[in-house]
C-alpha cells in the first residue's frame, strides 16, 4: 500500500536519507538506484538521523570503501507529498 510521508529526508552524497515519523516511533531508510537499506527504528527524531547519518557514512566509507569526503552535517528538509514509499 502506499502512504505519504511525515518526516524529514536529505543527500549524504549518492544515498538519500529518510527518517519518518510512524505512531511513536521513527522508521529509517537509505536508498539510491541500486540499493536499499533499512535502519533500525528509533524513539525520537534526533536518534533517527543520527542513525541515518551514522549507517550512510558506514555504508559509503566501511563497506563500499569509497574516497568520498566523510560530511559533518547535511541539510535535512521536510519530506513532501512527492515523498511515497511502499510497505508491505
Amino acid at each position: 500500500m502506499f502512504r505519504s510521508m511525515s518526516g524529514f529526508k536529505a543527500q549524504y552524497h549518492y544515498l538519500t536519507l529518510l527518517v519518518i515519523s510512524e505512531f511513536n516511533d521513527w522508521r529509517v531508510l537509505l536508498y539510491c538506484p541500486s540499493t536499499t537499506i533499512h535502519g533500525t527504528h528509533q524513539f525520537s527524531e534526533a536518534k533517527a538521523k543520527e542513525h541515518a547519518m551514522a549507517v550512510a557514512r558506514s555504508y559509503i566509507h566501511d563497506h563500499k570503501h569509497e574516497e568520498l569526503p566523510v560530511l559533518a552535517e547535511v541539510a535535512w528538509v521536510l519530506a513532501t507529498a512527492d515523498d511515497w514509499l511502499i510497505w508491505s
